[in-house]
């Protein structure tokens, strides 16, 4: 043999061992078994707030409607139904946006290169402005490192991703066909088939169509065509695709339950929150001036014996809470100034006594026993400005008096205009310091009076709540946080999302005032219903969980994070979630022997995992 042949054959084999060698390595570091418990969601232009802050139920495009009488095309919420459902199922998970970002390896991987993240969620929709991403590196994150990867509806028209899914994407075109499990896996198990809507929802929905490729399996299909697929890799990555319309994908129970399926399967386990039978029941105006002023929403402050007998001793006789949104201050007609809440007995000028410290002493007793949760109905529930044209100041009942648009604080409606974000801050600042003085708790929720917000960019009520340290806006309006707000909540009575439910008769004092008989009736309407703190609820949304692998203990680490702002409802609260570990994961490592709750033994399985009262880090270990 030639020396030069000899030199290259021994360097084809050098580069063929270095091949191997790093392959070795990728599979040292990914072990089927290892996934970090974070998810990475992926998403192309659907995010509309440039500073990737609020996330928001998507406003109309403009676009002409062919199935609908008015020619309104609403904007992709896939997005908006993703970020609720990882927020309240408590499964963390952070957002690269390929409109601002360029798709980087170190986007999924640590300086060490080793993987961040568990699985992707592939939300990525057709749009020129992209900053024309490789794709490729998603290839190399499934195929080496073995990252987990969960595809959406159409989102799947890169041909790399049609590859890694095992799977030719074709189109789609209207249907109404039912959704059907197909034999038995994992992901579908115990679902009941066919799946059925929300209620209410009636739509004209896009059934995706696909060439399911070798080595690609079906679990759900739609009439005959495959919805749910799935594969694995000998990087031990899982892959899974759910079809179906993206904008209403996730309004069937059985696709959000197969979502979060998806999660366990492609990560091996997962700890996540459900909601089956959770009720949230809120009454607002305690402390409000307007019942003293607005002729239609004219009632006395309810006395303390009134709140001991109607209000506490139901809620005490049902283990319920009752979640009320107080106003801290108190606009003097008199003074013409602003006071603290709660100090003045006097008769109105509709002849009625309102004895504020009467109502204090029956909502101190309510809190102190537990069935009460202080939240924030803002500072006053009226306008910051009572002076300028048309003033409020020493007008008659019938006249400027009687206008409700006086009696919001966060929008002037009365002048139809917005309030400055400062103005808002501080209001919402003020509000939070006075309520805390006057019950002792920090009030978590905000929720504007009237529903009265200011809704451009930078006046914007939600954002700016967000920004003052509040952890849910509204009733329905969602969760706040310093990484994101999210505008529009949905799934709520399912396993996905409390029910908000209404202190009869009318979600106010007000109506106690008039029918105090009629709270009590709650109860039987929700015979098995646990009324919660909206407290807790808030806990779980900011709870800050993580996962690793222990190689040389065999053990899986869970780290439950409680922050002692958000989540202090567990400083004297215990909480549960559901520990849920894939069947490959069992086959592959064998039964658990082992589940310990900060050292101690709870157990030897998955399923509810029982985590003791207090803030800051909890460690779930699973030895198999």
């Amino acid at each position: 043999m030639k020396r030069s042949s000899a030199v290259f054959y021994t360097f084809t084999g050098f580069l063929l061992l270095a091949f191997v060698s790093q392959n070795s390595v990728y599979a040292n570091q990914v072990p089927g078994k290892l996934k970090p418990y974070r998810i990475l969601v992926i998403i192309g232009d659907q995010w509309q707030d440039p500073a990737s802050y609020m996330v928001e139920t998507p406003k109309t495009t403009g676009e002409y409607s062919g199935y609908d009488a008015t020619p309104e095309v609403n904007g992709d919420c896939d997005f908006h139904h993703l970020t609720i459902l990882l927020k309240t199922w408590g499964i963390p998970f952070d957002v690269v946006r390929l409109d601002q970002q360029y798709l980087d390896r170190y986007m999924f991987l640590d300086i060490n290169s080793k993987p961040k993240y568990g699985t992707i969620i592939w939300d990525v929709n057709q749009s020129d402005k992209l900053l024309q991403p490789d794709y490729s590196i998603i290839s190399e994150m499934v195929n080496d490192y073995g990252i987990g990867l969960i595809a959406l509806s159409d989102r799947i028209k890169q041909p790399e991703i049609q590859k890694i899914l095992g799977l030719k994407y074709i189109g789609s075109w209207e249907s109404n066909s039912l959704l059907n499990v197909k034999g038995r896996h994992f992901i579908t198990d115990g679902l009941v088939s066919p799946f059925k809507a929300d209620s209410g929802l009636v739509a004209h929905m896009q059934r995706q169509q696909v060439e399911v490729l070798d080595g690609t399996q079906t679990i759900v299909e739609q009439g005959n065509l495959p919805q749910v697929t799935l594969k694995e890799y000998p990087s031990g990555s899982h892959v899974v695709w759910i079809g179906n319309d993206h904008n209403y994908l996730f309004y069937f129970q059985g696709m959000r339950t197969v979502l979060r399926r998806a999660i366990s399967w492609t990560l091996g386990y997962s700890l996540y929150k459900t909601w089956d039978n959770d009720l949230i029941m809120i009454m607002d105006d305690p402390g409000g001036v307007q019942s003293s002023w607005l002729e239609h929403w004219h009632y006395p402050q309810l006395t303390e014996d009134f709140i001991e007998k109607y209000l506490i001793k139901p809620l005490q006789d049902h283990n319920a809470v009752l979640n009320i949104n107080f106003v801290a201050g108190f606009v003097n007609e008199g003074k013409q100034q602003l006071e603290p809440t709660w100090n003045e007995v006097y008769t109105d000028k509709f002849g009625v006594k309102q004895d504020y410290p009467s109502a204090k002493r029956g909502y101190d007793k309510g809190v102190k026993s537990g069935v009460f949760e202080v939240m924030c109905h803002g500072l006053t529930h009226m306008q910051p400005d009572l002076v300028s044209d048309p003033t409020w100041y020493g007008t008659s009942l019938d006249r400027e008096k009687a206008e409700v648009g006086w009696y919001r604080e966060f929008g002037d409606t009365r002048r139809k205009k917005e309030i400055t974000p400062a103005e808002q801050l501080w209001r919402m600042y003020t509000a939070k310091a006075w309520i805390t003085e006057q019950f002792g708790v920090e009030p978590l929720e905000f929720c504007p009076g009237g529903l009265g917000t200011s809704v451009s960019y930078f006046n914007n009520t939600p954002k700016l709540a967000g920004q003052a340290g509040f952890g849910w806006c509204g009733w329905e309006t969602g969760y706040l946080g310093k990484d994101m707000v999210i505008i529009g909540w949905k799934f709520f009575g399912t396993s996905d999302s409390p029910l908000l439910v209404e202190a009869p008769p009318d979600a106010h004092d007000f109506g106690i005032s008039r029918e105090p008989e009629t709270f009590a009736t709650v109860f039987d309407k929700y015979p098995n219903g646990r009324f919660m703190s909206i407290n807790e609820y808030i806990g779980y949304l900011h709870a800050n969980n993580s996962g690793s692998w222990n190689d040389g203990q065999n053990k899986l680490t869970i780290s439950v994070g409680y922050d002692p702002h958000y989540c202090r409802h567990f400083e004297t609260h215990e909480s549960n979630w559901n520990l849920e570990v894939a069947d490959w994961l069992t086959k592959e490592m064998g039964n658990i022997t082992s589940v310990a709750i900060d050292g101690k033994e709870q157990g030897k399985s998955a399923g509810r995992i029982v985590v003791a009262k207090g803030t800051g880090i909890h460690k779930i270990d699973i030895i198999f």
